[in-house]
């Protein structure tokens, strides 16, 4: 399972501690807590928004914008690491005003073009899909063009980046690796005859699938 927002907003786990205090397996994927003992499948988030980031870097971009999600979502908190940590190791400023955090994911369109509209941006990294077409909804409306004026890169690598138009480029997270493994991971646990507290945590690679919402 993977959890929720308002799981890991009021960081409530006992649900899942009772769950495997009766002997049942858990495994958690994706947005996971490191408050829960059990087997874990991830990504590094972290690395995977870094190279995000390097890449508008190394090929000249100057004002890259984040969308993220608040910090308590884990996921979105890694990300935000590995685009400030990219910034620093390669000395740009880091300008508070190009990074906007998301509360509401079912109203956030206002806050987006908020974000496009007021600032001077040549690149924006989107943490999730539904950011990034947002993005890009918000470039067209003000009369520029992608990637030309503005670059996007998003996350995740579902139907939306790839029906998209113009097509997203974004960090694939292997979703279908990440949930065989998981799903392995349980059948093991399931067969195991006797009981094991040595738990594990597999992390999936990531990629960035490079698509029309950025040049190369």
């Amino acid at each position: 399972m993977s959890l929720s927002k308002e799981t890991q907003l009021k960081k409530d786990f006992h649900h899942l501690e009772e769950v495997i205090n009766q002997g049942m397996p858990v495994v958690l994927f994706d947005r996971v807590t490191n408050d829960v003992f059990c087997d874990k499948v991830i990504i590094d988030d972290q690395l995977a928004a870094y190279n995000a980031t390097e890449f508008f870097i190394t090929n000249k971009y100057k004002n890259i914008a984040l969308i993220t999600t608040v910090d308590y979502v884990s996921v979105g908190k890694l990300r935000t690491e590995g685009y400030l940590k990219a910034l620093a190791n390669y000395d740009v400023s880091i300008n508070d005003k190009l990074i906007i955090k998301v509360e509401d994911i079912d109203h956030c369109q206002d806050q987006i073009i908020d974000l496009i509209t007021n600032n001077e941006i040549d690149a924006v990294f989107a943490v999730n899909e539904l950011f990034a077409v947002t993005a890009i909804k918000a470039i067209n409306k003000i009369g520029k063009k992608v990637p030309d004026d503005i670059a996007v890169i998003g996350f995740t690598d579902g139907i939306i980046s790839q029906f998209s138009t113009p097509t997203i480029t974004t960090v694939s997270q292997n979703g279908i690796k990440m949930g065989q493994k998981a799903a392995k991971m349980l059948i093991e646990r399931l067969e195991k005859e006797e009981d094991d507290e040595q738990y594990t945590t597999e992390i999936i690679e990531t990629e960035l699938i490079f698509r029309e919402s950025t040049t190369t």
